[in-house]
């Protein structure tokens, strides 16, 4: 390597991650807000009933048309057991956006006979915890022991199992009079994010992401909000792949020299299952995970509310829901699993369209990237 590289000892860079309160997370708010000039948003969330600002670091400001109807919806919304909720209403004639077998053409119909409720945000860490701390449930292995890591209250629980979901729901219901909580359906979970005008994004039908001068402008937060950060402040620190079936077992290469960011948002270099390379493959992004990711504060992106008034149904992390589907994308490809929806900080823009169909896992496992957002129903 040239001398105008730097590598980072190992220690130095697990400093990164505890920095702020908020891990890589965190910074990366910080870091991109600056170059944005507005104000990070990834410690609480915003109140239900104020419209949407721009204070997400990576998020363009949203539109009138688009802060006017999420405040409409927002101040309808209705707390329940610690649970803001929005209401969602019936549609006898859902049809899913695209095919479950390719992601194209119509799908199949659903059809929602009643309104139902939806949490307006991704379940927390913080509300994990009052839930753990009432059960006998292990906590997630990103925790240290029963605590979540410093300054992530309000991003979203992760590495919990569709049965540690639904005990959570269950714990939900017990403290609800009158209300039943549960996951929702795939159908339910999509009829929401598309909302009535059937977008392509909660938001709208593009996405709207640009990528200039090292400065990534998002309305959520996916895999290039992850590899901005790196590139912008990391650019020349060398990573290692550290699988042991990568074809590059052991080299280290700067990090600018594995992944790139399009004009579009579009990311290069991310991962490679063919030759186990890419930036998933190395141990700067191991140590990422072991804090439990990049993930941003539930709501940190506003412009990319729903037509409902919910947050991060694109990106952030992918969401449980109670249907069972054949699996046609990852791993899991061909086993009957329970459908996940959304997208996540680890996935790629495609994956984050309301219409994407074929993410599942099995509901025995925890995932880096699988989170929880309720449904409900008054009685």
């Amino acid at each position: 390597m040239t001398g105008t590289h730097t590598r980072q000892p190992l220690l130095s860079r697990r400093k990164l991650f505890a920095l702020g309160g908020a891990g890589a997370a965190g910074l990366l708010g910080t870091a991109l807000a600056l170059q944005a000039t507005a104000t990070p948003a990834h410690g609480r969330r915003p109140r239900p009933a104020t419209s949407p600002s721009t204070s997400s670091s990576t998020t363009a400001s949203p539109s009138a048309s688009t802060s006017a109807s999420a405040s409409a919806d927002a101040s309808a919304a209705t707390t329940v057991a610690g649970q803001t909720l929005v209401e969602v209403p019936a549609n006898p004639s859902f049809v899913f956006a695209t095919d479950l077998s390719n992601n194209a053409g119509a799908g199949e119909a659903s059809a929602i006979a009643s309104a139902y409720s939806l949490g307006a945000y991704e379940v927390t860490n913080a509300q994990y915890k009052a839930f753990l701390d009432d059960s006998s449930r292990t906590a997630p292995s990103y925790w240290d022991g029963d605590d979540f890591p410093s300054g992530k209250d309000e991003h979203p629980v992760l590495y919990v199992s569709l049965e540690d979901a639904e005990a959570y729901c269950d714990w939900l219901t017990d403290q609800a009079d009158g209300w039943t909580f549960r996951l929702p359906s795939e159908a339910e979970w999509e009829n929401a994010a598309r909302g009535p005008d059937a977008y392509a994004y909660p938001w709208g039908d593009t996405a709207g992401t640009t990528y200039a001068s090292g400065v990534l402008t998002s309305k959520y937060n996916y895999n290039a909000v992850c590899a901005a950060y790196y590139l912008a402040n990391y650019g020349s620190t060398e990573a290692t792949y550290d699988n042991k079936n990568s074809t590059r077992y052991g080299e280290s290469e700067p990090i600018s020299d594995i992944i790139a960011v399009t004009s579009t948002g579009g990311v290069s270099g991310w991962i490679d299952h063919t030759t186990w390379t890419g930036f998933v493959y190395t141990d700067v992004f191991d140590e990422l995970t072991a804090n439990g990711g990049n993930t941003s504060a539930v709501g940190a992106y506003p412009g990319g509310v729903s037509s409902y008034g919910a947050y991060d149904m694109a990106g952030n992390c992918f969401e449980w829901t109670s249907s069972i589907i054949t699996a046609t994308n990852g791993g899991e490809a061909g086993q009957q699993v329970n459908a996940v929806r959304g997208g996540s900080w680890y996935a790629t823009g495609r994956s984050c369209a309301t219409s994407y169909r074929g993410e599942g896992r099995d509901g025995s496992g925890i995932y880096l990237t699988v989170g929880i957002r309720v449904a409900a129903d008054q009685s």
